[in-house]
This record gives C-alpha cells, structure tokens and sequence, in this order.
C-alpha cells in the first residue's frame, strides 16, 4: 500500500469512528479486547495514515464500525451516517447492560459468601452489625422509572 492508501483508509476510519460515537481511547481499548495491541496512540497514527492497518485489525474494525471492510478502505460509501452512531450507541448501551449483569451476579455470589462467614458469629459491633444487615437485605425490586432516568 502507499501513503496514500493509508491516508485514505486513515480518513475514513475516523470518520467511521467519530458517526458512531467512539473516543479514539475507547476504539483502542475494543481492538484491544480483540486481541490487538492498540492504544489511543495506534489509534492517532492510523488515523493520520503514519501507521498501515493489517487486515485482521481492518477486519475487527470494520466489525466494531459496523460497515463493510471496503467502506473502511475508503473505496465505499455509508448510506446512513445515523445509523451507524444509533448501532453504536446500541453496542454500548448492550455492554453496559451485560456489565449490570454481571455486577448483579458477583454481588449475590458475594451475599452468599458472606451469609456463610457470617454464620454463627456473635458479639459484633453495633456498626459491622448495621453494615452486615444492611448487605444482607435482599434487594427490593428494580427502581421506579423515574428514578433511573427513564421518564
């Protein structure tokens, strides 16, 4: 490829990038998940077409981008800009979702642990006492709509 096929792709992977929401950090850290070695740097120096992008990272890319490996080529055109940033809000909103969840899970199995440690234990202070109830307690339902910023 020359400077100028990787300026081109370059280009187009920032703008790609910036319709779907992503901090050149947080695009980083995604290929990073992948099992690239990306950081906000790789990020900068293949934006700015200094960096060749290998095909498997274009691939992921374009995966994360939600386009087609030859729009992220800069040889294709995206037909719907909005689309793109909706399916990129969408994939955070799913991951910070499925993080909750997780979080839900580790919590009960901490409860759980907890509840078995806490077995048979006397003679606490009044605050680990306060603190171990107050853990314990199984939470009530999810909050009301209004409370989560829903309304």
């Amino acid at each position: 490829m020359t400077a100028t096929s990787d300026a081109r792709i370059g280009a187009a992977l920032q703008e790609l990038r910036e319709q779907v929401g992503l901090t050149q950090a947080r695009l980083a850290e995604a290929m990073a998940a992948r099992g690239h070695a990306w950081h906000q740097q790789t990020v900068v120096k293949t934006e700015k077409g200094l960096r060749p992008l290998r095909l498997t990272e274009a691939c992921d890319l374009a995966t994360l981008l939600h386009v087609e490996v030859t729009v992220l080529a800069g040889l294709g055109e995206v037909s719907r800009p909005d689309h793109l940033a909706l399916r990129g809000h969408l994939d955070r909103a799913e991951e910070a979702e499925r993080a909750v969840a997780g979080a839900r899970a580790e919590s009960q199995a901490a409860r759980a642990s907890l509840r078995l440690a806490a077995r048979g234990v006397s003679g606490l202070p009044t605050d680990l006492a306060a603190r171990l109830a107050a853990v314990l307690e199984e939470p009530t339902s999810e909050p009301a709509a209004g409370a989560r910023g829903d309304e």
